[in-house]
């Protein structure tokens, strides 16, 4: 996985349901909190006659985004997707979607926005950039920026079906590849539109395929179509799978899913004096932390006979699975969501459909649902003598446990000292 302004002409403003988000300021006369709606744009249907007309059009939307943590500074991108407490043309805050491993760990933030002058050259300014919320299963996060009054970005505009594309659709993929090469526009085609591929620590989700180049900085960039509609969010791609070289198998989440999980982390963050108080979330998104894979392990002591299992282990110290497990890796043998009970024991599972199976089923969990993981431990055996030199095998105990738990939201709050 990679980690990676001009007024808007021609634009029907439309008020979408995140209208329920509240933003709180002080005015000079009242202690009563103000209310703003939040607009996304629904753009323009005209057609441009040239991909130079479409390009000079959408590339400001897509910015350069700038995470620091306190292990360093990574690079990114985002598209501006919508705006809120409007001034005429302008709005005083802007929202800009990106991609969650791009903000994760980060402190501050910045973000480079792209002006195209009217004889063509170009000039970035930059603006410090605040977190409203992210979610690490989506791999969306939104930032925002409050510029000086009377500022006018460029606001992308998402397709307003994105299972509408069909494989064959020309697309442009804009970003900052490498972390220095900011507004760069490579084209392809859709390759596919409903891929299950496996992304970093998040683990599967389903995205659009393109052959356009994308390189290290292109995450949270825009993937747009021909007239200029945002169709997806870049987030990942492969330089290599099973140790071979690859080329062109490059992936967005699709507008969609990026949509509604823009729209929910808005809606659920709160602020008040411009100060994020709360963090937006996506309702029902769980707090698992579980990472999990398959195996190869012995089914006994004896060591007669081995099985496919999948293993799972607590990522950090908020896991549910924690206390029970601690640092400790586990055979992972069913999973009861709301005393519907699914098994992971099959036999004869392969590595890949079993993998699947448990990324279908803890897809399942939802906040405040009740989970019963039930697991075997891994034991170890030594043999000794000749020919064994003291070597260690691992088997699975016959022992079946229980770990209860009834699963909480996921919130993202930053490690912010």
């Amino acid at each position: 996985m990679r980690k990676m302004i001009t007024k808007t002409i021609g634009f029907v403003l439309l008020t979408l349901s995140l209208s329920a988000c509240t933003q709180k300021e002080k005015t000079p006369d009242s202690e009563t909190p103000k209310t703003y709606e939040v607009i996304m744009s629904e753009g323009s249907s005209d057609v441009k006659s040239s991909a130079v007309e479409t390009l000079a059009e959408i590339r400001p939307s897509v910015v350069d985004v700038t995470s620091t943590s306190s292990s360093g500074v990574s690079s990114g991108s985002g598209v501006i997707i919508a705006g809120a407490g409007q001034s005429q043309s302008a709005y005083e805050q802007y929202f800009i979607v990106t991609n969650h491993h791009v903000i994760s760990d980060g402190t501050s933030f910045k973000v480079d926005v792209l002006t195209i002058e009217s004889d063509g050259s170009e000039s970035t300014t930059a603006y410090n950039a605040t977190l409203i919320g992210s979610s690490l299963k989506r791999d969306i996060a939104v930032l925002s920026v409050r510029p000086p009054k009377g500022t006018v970005f460029q606001m992308a505009t998402f397709i307003s079906d994105s299972d509408t594309v069909s494989v064959g659709t020309e697309v442009y993929a804009i970003g900052n590849p490498l972390g220095i090469l900011g507004g760069t526009v490579t084209h392809g085609i859709v390759s596919a539109t409903q891929r299950t591929v496996s992304v970093g620590e998040i683990g599967s989700m389903t995205l659009m395929q393109t052959d356009a180049s994308i390189n290290g900085g292109n995450s949270g960039g825009g993937l747009f179509d021909k007239t200029g509609k945002l169709i997806g969010i870049i987030n990942s791609g492969y330089d290599t799978y099973n140790n071979q070289s690859v080329e062109g198998l490059n992936f967005a989440i699709p507008a969609n899913d990026a949509k509604y999980a823009v729209q929910k982390l808005i809606e659920t963050h709160e602020e008040e004096n411009n100060v994020v108080t709360k963090y937006g979330y996506v309702q029902g998104d769980v707090q698992l932390d579980l990472t999990y894979s398959t195996t190869s392990l012995y089914d006994n002591a004896d060591l007669s006979s081995g099985s496919t299992y999948l293993v799972a282990g607590a990522s950090s110290t908020t896991s549910p699975v924690y206390s029970a497990w601690q640092n400790n890796t586990k055979v992972l043998t069913s999973i009861t969501i709301n005393e519907t009970k699914y098994p992971l024991t099959e036999e004869k599972e392969s590595s890949y459909s079993l993998t699947s199976l448990a990324d279908e089923i803890l897809a399942k969990i939802k906040a405040e649902d009740e989970v019963v993981f039930e697991y075997r431990d891994i034991l170890s055996k030594s043999l000794g003598g000749l020919g064994h030199f003291g070597m260690s095998y691992y088997y699975v105990d016959s022992t079946v446990k229980t770990c209860r738990f009834v699963a909480e939201q996921y919130i993202y709050e930053p490690n912010i000292a």
